[in-house]
């Protein structure tokens, strides 16, 4: 290993102890995430220009914007209606909602919306329910969060139905054309975990999640209504129904996205947050409040740390290693399992498609000088690259979570290892059952 690689892994396993024992030298993973980022800097691992797009990307920017027009939205009396009819229909039963919830994250992120997006949505709601259930939103957000990641593009419609095509893109590549994976294969390998994500968080994940917050809720404006334990004012006739409207047109268009031309997703989150500003929707102060700048600097690190992995080499490095430890196996479990492991491990501090560039041409190659089919060991490596919550640098959606569940790092392990678990051992048994790597 170069010294560039030693620094980057002390850098990150920095980043990993700093969020879990920083709150006992009250220190915040928001000032945790700016030294990791400094650090980067300092050490030269990456270019500073390189650094400052890190920090505020397109990702970060609808984030932000995305929770401006949830504070907009749950100033309305909207969600007070969305709530007092939920609790309607679910009948005042807390796993009834949830599952709805569930329900709905599980169709969001697989008719087009990304992760991030659907939970911006839905994870606003959720928490406003939960108020008039009596129920803390500690119970709640993070088995949605699992649905969220863990369902994202298992159906293939929208972007998910191309997932296929580029497989078979990266196969031809490499010159490895002996398999092929077909429209359904992705389906087929990932929909029965994704469905035993969602029994688990609707019926036993809150179990293990916090009676209450183990940090502070941000969700704009109605945090501060909880916060002050009294109701603001109602918006004028006009700015209700903007402020509705606006979180209905923005979500459609998120949806619709790819109809829409070069328009990004970033740019319709941006102009739905300006026009709930202009408008008058929100105030410049309660705008302010529903940014949740904690976030965004542990997003931004991840970035960052993240990006001077594959910079100075040390993702290929744990690559690698990884297929030397397959070495010449006709197992196809342990196969498999070998290419879950690791990318699950390197997916909780380092962007998903920054590990799927990373362990692609790892697994075509090794699958190639195994003589093996590499369809089970790609799937596990999407199965991998969506199991990631257990770090707030893991994911947006974990980052989100945070913020509106009032999670710390302790909370996060403590709910993560049983879904792991069953993504993990039964992703194997089942993936590597039906695409095995050896027919005779």
């Amino acid at each position: 290993m170069t010294i560039q690689m030693i620094l980057c892994l002390a850098i990150l396993i920095f980043m990993m102890l700093g969020y879990v024992f920083g709150k006992k030298f009250k220190i915040s993973n928001g000032a945790v995430a700016m030294m990791a980022i400094l650090m980067i800097d300092i050490t030269g691992i990456l270019p500073s220009k390189t650094i400052v797009a890190d920090i505020l990307t397109s990702n970060s920017i609808q984030i932000i914007c995305m929770f401006i027009i949830a504070a907009g939205f749950s100033r309305t009396q909207a969600v007070k209606k969305v709530t007092q009819l939920v609790y309607k229909v679910s009948g005042g039963r807390f796993t009834v909602m949830l599952a709805g919830y569930a329900i709905l994250t599980f169709a969001l992120v697989n008719l087009g919306l990304l992760p991030t997006t659907a939970f911006a949505i839905v994870g606003p709601l959720a928490v406003c329910c939960c108020d008039d259930f009596n129920v803390s939103p500690s119970k709640m957000i993070f088995p949605l969060a699992l649905v969220d990641i863990a369902g994202c593009g298992v159906v293939p419609l929208s972007v998910a139905a191309t997932t296929y095509a580029s497989q078979n893109a990266y196969l031809e590549s490499y010159g490895y054309t002996d398999y092929a994976m077909t429209l359904l294969d992705p389906m087929k390998g990932r929909l029965p975990i994704a469905l035993m994500i969602m029994i688990y968080a609707i019926f036993f994940a809150p179990k293990l999640c916090p009676d209450q917050p183990s940090a502070e809720i941000n969700i704009g404006a109605a945090d501060a209504k909880k916060k002050n334990k009294e109701e603001l004012p109602p918006l004028n006739p006009v700015r209700e129904a903007l402020g509705y409207t606006i979180f209905a047109v923005v979500t459609l268009c998120l949806i619709f996205q790819s109809q829409l031309g070069d328009i990004k997703a970033w740019e319709i989150a941006f102009a739905g947050a300006t026009i709930v500003m202009f408008t008058g929707v929100l105030t410049p102060k309660e705008g302010i409040k529903a940014i949740p700048m904690r976030i965004i600097l542990m997003l931004a690190a991840a970035g960052v740390v993240g990006g001077a992995m594959v910079e100075c080499g040390l993702g290929e490095v744990i690559g690698d290693v990884l297929a030397a430890l397959v070495g010449n196996t006709r197992n196809g479990y342990i196969i498999g399992g070998m290419f879950f492991f690791i990318p699950f491990i390197m997916t909780q501090f380092m962007n998903n498609t920054s590990v799927g560039q990373i362990f692609t041409p790892i697994v075509i190659l090794t699958c190639q000088s195994l003589h093996c089919n590499p369809v089970g060991p790609l799937l596990l490596l999407f199965c991998a690259r969506q199991s990631a919550f257990w770090t707030p640098a893991s994911t947006g959606t974990i980052a989100l979570a945070v913020g509106l569940g009032g999670y710390d790092q302790k909370d996060l392990i403590k709910m993560s290892w049983i879904p792991s678990l069953i993504i993990g051992i039964f992703g194997v048994l089942w993936i590597m059952t039906i695409f095995p790597a050896y027919t005779a």
